[in-house]
């Protein structure tokens, strides 16, 4: 009797030790494929600064048939508006009457010797300047350095 009270008593811890469990997982519906997320767009470069055309260039142009070269001075003043004069061996320092300069394009106006007024419009790359000057009669394309 020892034994089988010995083996019920076995088959009772064995029972209460035993641990059933059942879990069951179902996928129902149509799976949906979802877009990876955006990878971040770099950083945009940031713009060049803007040089400023301030400062003496030397400046080509063609005027009355003739290559000339001239001195194109320019200054932003306190303001915040510009003023300069073109110096030439033929006829001097002539003061600019007006001056615009909105980013990297100048254009400006000057007395000429024949009492008209002529214009002069330059687009500043770096230390480069490209454009024309004109004046009833005249003009010519014009190129130029700033001066270091």
């Amino acid at each position: 009797m020892r034994l089988r009270t010995a083996a019920v008593a076995l088959a009772l811890v064995a029972g209460a030790c035993k641990t059933t469990s059942s879990t069951s997982t179902q996928i129902t519906g149509t799976p949906r494929l979802e877009p990876a997320p955006a990878a971040a767009a770099p950083a945009p470069a940031p713009a060049p600064a803007a040089t400023s055309p301030a400062g003496k260039w030397t400046v080509g142009l063609t005027a009355q048939g003739q290559m000339m070269e001239v001195t194109l001075e320019l200054v932003k003043l306190g303001d915040g508006t510009w003023a300069g004069s073109i110096g030439t061996s033929q006829f001097g320092t002539i003061p600019l009457s007006k001056v615009t300069v909105e980013g990297t394009k100048m254009t400006a106006t000057f007395p000429v010797p024949t009492g008209d007024m002529g214009s002069m419009t330059l687009t500043f790359t770096g230390d480069n300047a490209e454009g024309e000057w004109s004046m009833p009669g005249d003009g010519s394309k014009v190129s130029g350095k700033r001066n270091r």
